[in-house]
């Protein structure tokens, strides 16, 4: 039940609700008040238990008032909300719009499971405000989050998909027509757009374009013509895909093979063979997976070769230049 079919339900209650009979007189005797003096003591008492009822009702309307308004505090300039400058703090309701200027930036609070850090330039809207959602819609700019929840709680709309959070930081940017980029600090981030979606871990990227939606993830350290040849597969014309994929299987390292596991999903039936025999050179499959169930794209051989390969790719990001890590294993390399 929303707040106003609340309010509804409440306005529909009687008034008064008169008893068929006068019952007082059966109380009295039961609790021995013979005197009038106690039959006066005790309508008293009964006469504020609606009092106390409405009380905590107007209580309740508020709290759910409070818990659908984040705050928000200027960092520099004077952000907008809706129409309103913020000189220093304010509060952001569903439905209001925070929009920052070119040297303006403001911090989100995102309930108690978060921040948001909004970039001069951006405009983003408060759009769910719940102890089990919370939603901003990123029509442009850029913003910073960073949420300690468990998964599926933080949501970012653009206008080319929806970035869902599965406990991290990341930085997320876009135009106005959906071009935009993903980047994950820590963590991971699944980007959806319809039924096309994509996993980005710690220390990967990710382009978004307008009705294709996500791209293919790659590691901040992937070489150009590599990230070159993923967008062209994504996004270029088909044509040209055959080659792109050519190009993204003879580059590849061990390192890549967070690009390759999507790269499996996403090629036509006869090429994902090759794909997986590929992934399978650089990073061995753990038990239990086949080539024919992942070229099938059953969900089991899926989900336990994302499960070695991210824990490889985690131990590279957190350990690099403390250990060395075979990125086939993950392992310490002597």
């Amino acid at each position: 039940m929303n707040e106003g079919e609340l309010q509804d339900a409440v306005n529909r209650l009687p008034k008064s609700i008169e008893p068929p009979r006068d019952l007082w007189p059966d109380i009295a005797a039961r609790l021995g008040a013979g005197g009038a003096g106690g039959s006066g003591s005790w309508r008293r008492r009964w006469y504020w238990v609606p009092l106390a009822a409405a009380a905590a009702l107007v209580f309740l309307l508020l709290a759910r008032g409070e818990r659908s308004a984040w705050d928000v505090t200027a960092l520099a300039g004077r952000p907008l909300i809706g129409t309103k400058r913020l000189a220093a703090s304010g509060r952001l309701r569903v439905g209001d719009w925070l929009q920052t200027d070119d040297s303006s930036r403001a911090l989100i609070a995102v309930g108690r499971i978060g921040q948001v850090e909004v970039r001069p330039a951006t405009r983003v809207q408060l759009v769910v405000a719940s102890a089990n959602e919370h939603r901003l819609a990123l029509a442009r700019g850029t913003i910073d989050a960073k949420v300690d929840a468990v998964p599926r709680l933080f949501f970012v709309e653009t206008p080319a998909g929806t970035a869902i959070d599965l406990g991290c930081a990341y930085t997320l940017e876009t135009d106005s027509l959906g071009k935009g980029l993903l980047h994950v600090t820590a963590g991971e981030v699944e980007f959806q757009t319809g039924s096309r979606s994509s996993r980005v871990p710690l220390g990967a990227l990710m382009q978004i374009r307008p009705a294709t939606g996500p791209g293919i993830p790659y590691v901040e350290y992937a070489p150009a013509p590599f990230v070159r040849a993923l967008i062209a597969f994504d996004f270029e014309r088909r044509g040209t895909r055959a080659r792109a994929i050519r190009t993204v299987l003879a580059l590849a390292r061990p390192q890549d093979a967070i690009s390759l596991w999507h790269l499996l999903q996403r090629v036509d039936v006869p090429l994902r063979g090759m794909v997986y025999d590929r992934l399978a050179a650089l990073v061995p499959p753990p038990p239990g997976v086949t080539r024919r169930g992942a070229a099938a794209l059953e969900s089991r051989a899926l989900e336990g070769y994302w499960t070695k390969i991210q824990r490889i790719h985690f131990r590279m990001v957190v350990l690099r230049g403390v250990k060395n890590i075979d990125p086939r294993t993950g392992t310490t390399a002597k």
